[in-house]
């Protein structure tokens, strides 16, 4: 049956394992103090539901294995250094909708093999994906706080099927990171403390994307040109150089999204050309005010180059 099952999941997803559902006590403690210390900022959706993520059998009764996928989003192609940047999950169709409905399709397929209750999620849901995509073998957490798979690199999304089917699990992987500190080391506004701990207070993602307002006041001189989210910390990376583009066309930029005047871009083109995009989560407001910050700074680098 497991043979059938790693077909099925083979046709849509780079990456895939099970791990068997047991407590993760010890991840609900480092989450529990990660909020103490306020390392979330306004995401107050990190404070709440904590009994559901400790436990996925609260969001499927009987549940027994969760089956974790990766699909790879490592770009064909990346914007050129003169433009504002966006993060390269950014570049196409928003991945929560594409993952979800493969794995309901994968759901139904594996239904047809044999019944089984389930539930499909990526990122729409209080699950500790990262901590149970490790424990399905499908690599470790970086200084950065992001999986690591040794074939794919950083640059995967994570989605999950949890079921009541009891599946023989995959065997974790070691923790390859050894000595390394260059993600730390390229973190721009130093968002990443030790003991893989993340200030999402100091992340530019966090500050473009989250936080409701500007950038804080602190961080614009150290933001550069991030426009959307950030990828320094993943480009900075070693296991990135076994990074590969990926082979999804749903996953391929939005057209003309890299050539956009974020100047005079209105909010019907904005609808209508990036109404599928991740971008919407931040809104066009907070992204032209974004690029009105960005245009200041670089006009004020000029007058000082002049002078």
């Amino acid at each position: 049956m497991l043979k059938k099952i790693e077909y099925i999941l083979s046709t849509e997803f780079d990456a895939w394992g099970v791990a068997r559902i047991e407590p993760i006590d010890e991840e609900i403690a480092r989450l529990k103090e990660w909020i103490a210390h306020n390392y979330h900022g306004e995401m107050q959706y990190m404070t709440r539901n904590i009994e559901l993520r400790a436990n996925p059998c609260e969001l499927l009764p009987n549940a027994k294995s969760m089956i974790m996928v990766l699909m790879n989003y490592y770009p064909h192609q990346w914007q050129s250094d003169s433009q504002p940047r966006i993060a390269a999950y950014a570049y196409g169709n928003d991945y929560h909708h594409i993952i979800k409905s493969k794995l309901t399709k994968i759901a139904e397929e594996i239904n047809n093999i044999t019944p089984h209750q389930y539930a499909v999620f990526c990122d729409s849901a209080p699950v500790m994906e990262r901590t149970w995509a490790v424990r399905a073998g499908l690599g470790w957490i970086g200084r950065n706080g992001m999986l690591v798979n040794p074939k794919l690199g950083t640059f995967t999304f994570i989605g999950t099927l949890i079921t009541t089917l009891e599946l023989e699990p995959s065997k974790p992987m070691e923790n390859h990171c050894g000595t390394c500190r260059r993600c730390i080391n390229a973190c721009p506004t130093k968002a990443i403390l030790e003991n893989k701990t993340i200030d999402a207070r100091r992340c530019l993602s966090y500050q473009t994307i989250e936080k409701r307002g500007d950038i804080d006041e602190n961080l614009i001189d150290l933001a550069g040109k991030t426009l959307y989210g950030c990828d320094c910390c993943q480009l900075a990376c070693p296991w990135n150089r076994f990074a590969h583009p990926h082979n999804h066309p749903e996953l391929m930029p939005i057209e003309g999204i890299f050539e956009i005047d974020w100047t005079t871009i209105s909010r019907s083109k904005f609808n209508h050309q990036l109404k599928f995009s991740p971008m919407q989560r931040a809104g066009l407001k907070k992204i032209k005010e974004r690029y009105t910050q960005i245009i200041e700074k670089e006009k004020e680098k000029e007058l000082k180059i002049e002078t």
